[in-house]
């Protein structure tokens, strides 16, 4: 056996090592994202709920509910993407 395979080997190892420990701040950054995202889906949900009263019969209103409508489908995506890539 040459000196070259160890060494090959012990080099495969470290990448091996590196690459889990990305992977983990990688599925902690989405466990992240995915709170925050929850967490402001249920601030835009309750916004939503106020408004809708008055969406139709107030201008202001009406736009501040479709601009929220916007952000909440924004904010499902991101929610099943991240739910995708943790797989739960």
């Amino acid at each position: 056996m040459s000196k070259r395979q160890p060494q090959h080997i012990e080099a495969a190892k470290r990448r091996l090592v590196h690459l889990a420990g990305l992977a983990e701040k990688t599925a902690e950054t989405e466990r992240r994202i995915l709170a925050a995202a929850e967490e402001r889906l249920a601030a835009v949900c309750a916004d939503l709920d106020k408004l809708r009263p008055r969406a139709l019969t107030d201008q202001d209103a009406g736009e501040q509910y479709q601009a929220l409508t916007l952000e909440r489908g924004q904010l499902e995506t991101v929610i099943a993407r991240a739910r995708e890539v943790l797989g739960s």
